[in-house]
């Protein structure tokens, strides 16, 4: 009988309904209970579905037999030569970029045959042949010298990555297949093995220039990459590394500027790499073959690192925590091209913090010590004195539990700005419930105390109170504005938040309002909460406009928009929170949303005087004093112009009526966190230019 494909089905149709046979064999299982057989773990089970990640999803590709067998001992050009070392830092630009080492590092053929390279294990019998223009020291000398010094840089930046800053499988890869890195070679021999690679390039007459200088230049600059590794590993506040970066930078630069020329098709360079290599070697996971990046792109990428650990050596050496708060916030906001490789997020993090020490030499009172001095500009020993004089608690004030809590918060906080983005909304969602419990600490400690017997001293504690809200609301905002930098919001998603960031704001700008007044107006804290207050003015009412404009361009289904708000705010309504009896403050209310909608559609009177407080604002903070910016100051204010673009844009492109908005195609603002992480902009329409 002929096959009907949409009559028959395959297999036939005689199937039953086993949904009860399921059910009664599940019957003893609790939810999220797994039952698993011998030798099957949940690894296994979790490997077996394909989850779609580009880096892992290799489908079916079968392998190319019909490429000539590598020769590793193949005679090469000086030019060859120094195309394989340049390709092999394209190799290792992508493993840091976040590929696995089976894909990039082990598909440079060379890794695997450092024992035929071997000048001493060369068999005698068999020499290759004698070219002039292919001398076989190029490959034993020159090409395994980099092939080591490549290996080694990968195995430091492997210890660096495994300390747990990062984290394996999501923002890098750790599986090294059973293929050694020169682990077991220390530093300083990789080191003397580069040293008489240039040395017998410089003292032999085989290599001709350009390509002697050319070589050269890329055997040192492997050597300084492994000595600036080695030295971050292990002294990560050496007053070495900035001549360190320097010296890559300066070794770098000329090599970017010439660029060896394609070898032949039939060039035995090109075997030097095999892409589909990786599916011989056993993996855990299953790898798609990957394109390398162009040679330009991959010395912007090398250049992109050594600028940012030159930033992290400023930061190492940097004790103000606002400081650093600003320069993580700035880097999450707006990144630097080539600057967020996970190698180097981890090694900040490092520097902040090693387990022991702040910085390699506070002890962790340094944390709440800063804490204080940098938001209300007095001294912690000035607040606990201030408690211990007023205490009248039946027991002795908590002030190791709030020392305690405030150094661990405040670590988690600034090593998390080095997080990748999502893992740092999650951070912030849950530590949200540690400052809460930490306010109602500062609570209970303030209503223990005596009232101040003069009224016209700043009572700190209450101030201290105060300064615990307002990060609280500052890392609510922060988790609702990184929805739309993860473009993780539906429309009606969108008009809530913008609506819940207006009320957040209004309260971080009243605990604003009760910190300045008694502070000293010539100190840098009052200088960064002046500054804070302009900037979130501007940011509440640029917020409020789109607020406004989305609210009544959207068509709401109620329903599915309280079940989305329950689903993304689930961070507001952990249990937890039921075990303390002060309620906290600045969660979202779905009902006052709703009734800020109704209120805003009847509203007639729309227009854009909001838009045009936020640019005053704005331009204002271009030449306000930095505050704790320090040497961030620069990109702050690139990043406060950048959103003054975005708010010119939108006033003069947006319309100014209620009529006009009433023909206006909403679906002309586009959300791009390219051009900003926060706020749209208007498609179709050409930028303001820059100023």
């Amino acid at each position: 009988m002929e096959y009907d494909p949409l009559v028959d089905l395959p297999g036939g149709d005689n199937f039953h309904d086993v949904t009860a046979l399921f059910e009664d064999a599940a019957e003893a299982l609790h939810p999220g209970a797994l039952v698993l057989t011998n030798g099957f773990t949940l690894l296994d089970a979790m490997s077996s579905f394909e989850i779609g990640e580009p880096r892992f999803d290799s489908g079916l590709a079968l392998l190319d037999k019909s490429k000539p067998i590598f020769n590793p001992l193949a005679p090469l050009t000086p030019e060859e030569v120094c195309w394989i070392i340049d390709r092999s830092f394209s190799c290792e630009m992508e493993w840091h970029s976040g590929y696995t080492l089976s894909q990039t590092i082990y598909s440079f053929l060379y890794v695997h045959s450092l024992k035929e390279i071997d000048p001493d294990l060369v068999p005698g019998g068999s020499p290759p042949r004698l070219d002039s223009l292919r001398p076989p020291e190029l490959i034993t000398v020159v090409l395994r010298a980099a092939l080591l010094g490549l290996l080694k840089c990968c195995d430091l930046s492997w210890r660096e990555l495994n300390k747990g800053n990062v984290y394996d499988a999501e923002d890098w890869q750790s599986e090294k297949c059973d293929v050694p890195l020169s682990e077991a070679l220390p530093v300083k021999y990789i080191c003397k093995v580069l040293d008489k690679a240039c040395h017998w390039l410089e003292t032999s007459a085989k290599v001709q220039q350009p390509w002697k200088a050319m070589l050269m230049n890329r055997l040192m600059l492997r050597k300084s990459l492994i000595v600036l590794f080695e030295t971050q590993l292990s002294q990560p506040h050496s007053s070495l590394l900035p001549t360190m970066i320097n010296l890559s930078l300066q070794l770098l630069h000329p090599i970017m500027t010439v660029t060896p020329s394609e070898p032949a098709l039939d060039s035995p360079a090109r075997l030097a790499f095999d892409p589909q290599f990786p599916r011989v070697i056993v993996s855990y996971i299953p790898l798609h073959v990957i394109q390398l990046p162009d040679q330009a792109r991959t010395w912007a990428l090398l250049e992109g690192m050594l600028m940012s650990l030159k930033n992290v050596n400023d930061l190492a050496n940097t004790t103000e925590l606002t400081t650093w708060e600003v320069a993580g916030h700035l880097q999450l906001w707006c990144p630097r091209p080539h600057s967020r490789f996970p190698y180097v997020r981890s090694i900040t993090q490092s520097a902040f913090w090693d387990g022991v020490l702040v910085l390699n030499k506070f002890a962790l009172k340094h944390v709440v010590d800063q804490f204080f001095r940098e938001t209300l500009n007095i001294s912690y020993d000035a607040f606990t004195q201030d408690i211990m004089t007023r205490w009248e608690g039946p027991a002795p004030p908590p002030l190791a539990q709030i020392e305690r809590t405030m150094t661990q918060i405040l670590i988690a906080n600034i090593k998390s700005l080095w997080y990748n983005l999502p893992r740092r909304r999650r951070f912030c969602a849950k530590s949200l419930f540690d400052w809460h419990e930490l306010f109602v600490v500062f609570m209970d400690v303030c209503v223990r105390l005596a009232p101040l017997q003069d009224q016209k001293k700043l009572d700190h504690v209450r101030r201290a109170r105060v300064a615990v809200l307002m990060y609280r609301l500052s890392v609510i905002r922060e988790v609702v504005l990184s929805g739309f930098q993860l473009s993780l919001y539906t429309n009606e998603e969108r008009v809530f938040a913008y609506w819940y960031v207006v009320q957040v704001l209004e309260m971080h700008l009243s605990c604003i309002d009760q910190l300045m007044p008694g502070m000293s107006s010539d100190s840098n804290a009052y200088f960064e909460l002046s500054y804070q207050l302009q900037f979130l003015t501007a940011l509440q009412s640029l917020s409020m406009t789109v607020f406004a404009i989305t609210v009544k361009k959207t068509t709401f289904s109620w329903r599915r928009t309280r079940l989305n708000f329950l689903r993304r705010y689930k961070w507001a309504f952990m249990p937890e929170y039921e075990d303390i009896d002060l309620q906290p403050i600045g969660h979202p209310s779905f009902t006052k949303f709703a009734t800020a909608c109704e209120s805003m559609q009847k509203d007639k009177q729309f227009s854009l005087d909001s838009i045009a407080l936020a640019i005053e604002a704005l331009s204002r903070l271009l030449t306000s004093p930095d505050g704790w910016a320090g040497r961030w100051s620069e990109e702050r204010k690139k990043f406060v112009q950048k959103l003054l673009d975005v708010c010119i844009d939108l006033h003069r492109q947006l319309p100014s009526t209620e009529q006009a908005l009433t023909t206006w195609d909403a679906k002309t603002l586009k959300w791009d966190a390219d051009v900003h992480p926060w706020f749209p902009i208007i498609s179709g329409f050409p930028p303001a230019p820059p100023r």
